[in-house]
């Protein structure tokens, strides 16, 4: 998997994403977002969706040109990652951090 930096450096980067996963009731779910920031081994994207701790989610990261030799030269990232950081302000969006497992 291709890393950008380490862990502890998170890039305040914004790039569409959409995730797929169950939501808490066990609906499916296909969600067009953007990151907040992305860091080498995972990211974070806001949603309206409520999430659990440890759901298992696919991203489809759209990249920019500049990010592409990152990643072999495409122009999306597709991975599965896992949910280990939830935010929820009083109603607000939730702030989701997730961590890579692997390509999808």
């Amino acid at each position: 998997m291709p890393r950008l930096e380490g862990r502890s450096r998170r890039l305040a980067l914004v790039l569409p994403v959409v995730v797929s996963g169950e939501d808490l009731a066990g609906h499916a779910f296909n969600e067009s977002t953007s990151t907040l920031n992305v860091s080498g081994g995972g990211l974070a994207f806001a949603t309206r969706r409520r999430l659990l701790m440890g759901s298992r989610l696919v991203l489809e990261v759209r990249l920019p040109p500049r990010l592409r030799r990152h990643f072999a030269g495409r122009d999306t990232y597709r991975v599965r990652a896992v949910v280990c950081r939830l935010v929820v302000p009083e109603g607000g969006a939730a702030q989701v951090g997730v961590r890579f497992l692997g390509e999808a």
